[in-house]
């Protein structure tokens, strides 16, 4: 199956398996939750291609002021 990418302006946010990369958003605080709405990553992203390892299932990422879903795989 191909990867789901969602754009948030030119940030984009790449589903994979066990990870959720975000792309082009240095220096964004970015937060993930789980479907339970648990935070399971808070961070301030340093570089352009990050990863974050994430638990399988459906989570919700907001980078900045936007927010979007992703299936982790």
């Amino acid at each position: 199956m191909a990867k789901e990418a969602v754009a948030t302006t030119d940030v984009k946010v790449v589903s994979g398996k066990g990870s959720v990369t975000i792309l082009n958003a240095t220096g964004e605080n970015v937060i993930i939750r789980n479907s339970l709405g648990q935070t399971v990553a808070n961070t301030v992203l340093t570089v352009d291609n990050a990863t974050i390892a994430v638990p399988q299932g459906i989570v919700i990422v907001t980078v900045g002021g936007n927010t979007v879903k992703a299936i982790v795989k």
